[in-house]
């Protein structure tokens, strides 16, 4: 493996970037300072939606309640510059992840801080209804009376996006002594929901071979290169999103690609109060996105277990749960070895527009991927299927593939030099639905500089791409039938793959073992991506564009880096 030596440059470039998103990161808290009544700090917990909102006026006093307190990290500079540690090769912390229980110890919130949280709830008239086991979360029930006095902040109906919501006219309040570690009050003021990045191909019910050229998963291995001998043996992939698959469609979908059966431990976990959830079904109207998913995953690591992680609804709250029930455990189904999720590879599908959620969602959520990366996890998640603009009209990225600790996944369009077969790498072109652009929250991550990465101090989305547009599209099977389809969503899964066969490579190898470690994944793997640009691991996209941004020689805010040649990838990384 190649490295390159430190400098006194590349430590000052490290500590502005952290410096950079350490205050990023702490807006929601800084904010909180801003007064309220009776002098409370307010935190900042709504949505930029809101200001456009109708206001339909109070809501009933005894009408329930649901809130989620998101409380701070504690080392939050310390923890970045250990992950910056632990991808550097010449660093002697360098993937030596931590346990989950020493995560806790040293980063997560004190016993002290969340007893505070719970008691000032209780002493409200709330009912705890979540605990998370790293205490980054506190989630209540109560009614709109208890929530007005607890929060400061009148509660009323209004009509935002064409939907009626429930939502705070003002920012809320909480007490002086919570307000150096209470990130945000949340679920007051959401006026959103995860989306699936799903295209399905205009002529969708078709069987392969039907038409020319949609992609199968033996097109797909031959053109990037990923039959190399592993199949995510050992490995455990962890798709996070919304609804069930049908075994029978990923059964068939397996009889027709030649593929094994899903290895034993494979299963589906509801993260919500009740295995009935909504977004725990089976549905043949939304499962299309899981189905995707799974059999995609499977085709590119067939011997990795995967683990199908289901919010209850597609509410913020229910994914910051679900988030953290895939990083720190507390599912109702979800039974972990000694090592808990460390080493997992994880992939979702599902995403928001960034500038439309609520600071304090943005910081909550990168508060659990940052503990995800601490303990070894790789996510890897779709960057959006809008192009350059995710959201009203105007230059915007999706999250979560707009957090520094996930990496981006873009889309392209693939062309064989020989359709007929398509027995090899042709070229690609970016897919102008590919999402990218600059995000407005999160500060420039370190490794994210050179190879053509323009100046800035902000994250550009994606870091990767592949195979994405509809047109051609790629085959699977869904609610009895095969369908065409695109999207980013078809290119998370399939990097998830990859690293699960990477992860394989190196276990066999020797080259994690025996270290005091949480877990033998690549944790988040970006820094040493970026110092693969240029090599023949990546395919550099040189046409196209997503609107607003053009593909170009190394990195562009279309396709990232490029799309994989994968057996060099396992190779050089």
């Amino acid at each position: 493996m190649h490295t390159m030596p430190r400098s006194a440059r590349s430590t000052m470039t490290f500590a502005l970037h952290v410096l950079l998103l350490t205050l990023v990161l702490a807006v929601p808290c800084a904010e909180a300072r801003s007064g309220g009544p009776a002098g409370k700090p307010r935190v900042r917990s709504l949505s930029p939606r809101l200001a456009a909102a109708r206001d339909l006026g109070p809501a009933p006093a005894e009408a329930p309640t649901t809130v989620l307190v998101s409380l701070a990290l504690r080392g939050r500079t310390a923890l970045e510059r250990f992950l910056q540690d632990v991808q550097d090769p010449t660093s002697p912390r360098y993937h030596r992840y931590l346990e989950q229980r020493r995560f806790v110890a040293h980063h997560a919130p004190t016993v002290k801080q969340e007893q505070a949280v719970i008691a000032y709830l209780e002493q409200h008239g709330f009912r705890i209804t979540y605990r998370a086991t790293n205490r980054l979360l506190v989630g209540a029930e109560g009614s709109v009376a208890a929530t007005e006095q607890a929060f400061g902040a009148r509660l009323h109906d209004v009509v935002v996006g064409g939907e009626v919501r429930r939502a705070a006219l003002e920012e809320p309040t909480v007490p002086a002594d919570l307000a150096d570690y209470v990130v945000g009050i949340l679920g007051l003021g959401d006026a959103g929901d995860m989306k699936s990045h799903l295209k399905p191909h205009p002529a969708s019910r078709q069987a392969p071979g039907d038409a020319c050229c949609a992609f199968g998963p033996p097109e797909l291995a031959r053109f990037y290169d990923s039959a190399t001998g592993y199949d995510g043996r050992g490995q455990t992939i962890a798709i996070v999103g919304l609804y069930a698959w049908s075994p029978a469609d990923v059964s068939a979908f397996d009889r027709l690609f030649g593929l094994p059966p899903l290895p034993a431990g494979s299963t589906q976990i509801c993260t919500g109060s009740s295995a009935r959830a909504a977004g725990c079904a089976y549905s043949p109207g939304l499962s299309a996105e899981v189905s995707l998913d799974v059999e995609y995953a499977h085709a590119t690591a067939p011997r990795a277990k995967i683990i199908n992680y289901m919010a209850a609804s597609p509410t913020y709250g229910d994914f910051a749960v679900l988030y953290n029930t895939v990083v720190a455990g507390g599912g109702r189904r979800a039974a972990r070895s000694a090592r808990g999720s460390a080493g997992w590879v994880v992939t979702t599908s599902f995403g928001t527009c960034e500038s439309t959620v609520p600071d304090a969602w943005l910081a909550t959520y990168d508060n659990i991927l940052a503990n995800a990366n601490a303990i070894g996890q790789s996510w890897f998640a779709a960057s959006g299927d809008y192009g350059s603009r995710d959201c009203n009209d105007v230059p915007s990225v999706d999250f979560p593939a707009s957090s520094p600790h996930v990496v981006g996944v873009g889309g392209t369009t693939p062309m064989c030099d020989n359709p007929a077969t398509c027995d090899r790498y042709g070229y690609e072109t970016a897919w102008s639905g590919s999402g990218g652009g600059r995000s407005k929250f999160f500060a420039r991550p370190a490794f994210q500089h050179g190879c053509g990465v323009p100046e800035g101090s902000h994250r550009l989305v994606p870091d990767v791409a592949l195979a994405s547009d509809p047109l051609p599209g790629i085959f699977y099977r869904h609610a009895g039938a095969w369908h065409v389809t695109g999207g980013t969503s078809a290119a998370a899964p399939q990097w998830a793959g990859f690293f699960a066969q990477l992860n394989q490579r190196a276990s066999q190898r020797g080259l994690r073992a025996g270290r005091d470690s949480g877990g033998d994944g690549a944790g988040n793997p970006a820094a040493r991506l970026y110092a693969l640009c240029g090599s023949d691991v990546f395919h550099d996209v040189l046409e196209g564009d997503n609107g607003d941004y053009q593909a170009t020689p190394g990195y562009d805010m279309t396709t990232g880096l490029g799309s994989v040649d994968v057996s060099s990838l396992l190779t050089q990384y």
